[in-house]
This record gives C-alpha cells, sequence and structure tokens, in this order.
C-alpha cells in the first residue's frame, strides 16, 4: 500500500469519526476525541498509524464477510422463498417441465407465420 493510500484510508476514518459526532450530538465528544486520537497519532508516529489502517481494513473485511451472507439471505427469505411457495401453490406449471397425463413434454404448436412476426424478432 503506498504513502498516499495510508492517508486517504487515515483521513477517511478521522472524516467518520467527525461526522459520526454531528450524526448523534451527544453531550459527551467520545467521537471527536477518537478523531483527534487518530489524526494525532497518524502525524506524529506513523506507524500506529499504519497499524490504524491495516486494523481498519481488517475490520472492513471482517464486515464485508459477514454482510454479504446477510443481506444474501435476507434477499432469499424476504423476495425468493415467497414467490417460490406461491408458485409452488399455485399448482401451474408454467415451463412444463412435469408430465401432464401424456407420454412426451413436446406440445405442439399449429401457427401459420405471417409477416408481422417477423418485424421483432428480438
Amino acid at each position: 500500500m503506498s504513502e498516499s493510500e495510508k492517508v486517504k484510508a487515515q483521513l477517511v476514518i478521522v472524516t467518520g469519526l467527525v461526522v459520526l459526532y454531528f450524526i448523534f450530538k451527544s453531550q459527551y465528544p467520545y467521537f471527536l476525541i477518537a478523531a483527534a486520537a487518530v489524526g494525532i497519532l497518524s502525524i506524529a508516529i506513523p506507524a500506529a498509524g499504519d497499524l490504524i489502517v491495516k486494523g481498519w481494513y481488517k475490520l472492513a473485511e471482517v464486515l464485508g464477510a459477514i454482510n454479504g451472507k446477510i443481506l444474501l439471505s435476507l434477499v432469499f427469505f424476504v423476495v425468493l422463498f415467497p414467490v417460490a411457495l406461491i408458485a409452488r401453490l399455485s399448482k401451474k406449471n408454467p415451463l412444463h417441465l412435469k408430465k401432464e397425463d401424456s407420454d412426451t413434454v413436446f406440445t405442439e404448436r399449429n401457427h401459420k407465420y405471417s409477416a408481422k412476426d417477423l418485424e421483432q424478432v428480438w
């Protein structure tokens, strides 16, 4: 990681803490104290700033792994599962994947093509 990327990450951390202070507006300035500590440590002791950035990226990696699983699970159980359940309960066979009282799943289509069928093929 280049030095400019480390400085950008430190600036993002400090800015995020300041924004959190303004969002939560508590009477105790814990977010401002943390922002000042990160900023001063990053400037005064570059090794400490590097450790802060490494910890930040590790935290982001862990949160990314957890959030991906949580979000995909929510999408599955909130959207896909109810749709599949409703489709199964409707007893329809829209894709004609199941045999219905015949020996084949082939369906004959007696259709006479006209010029209008070829106007918008796709």
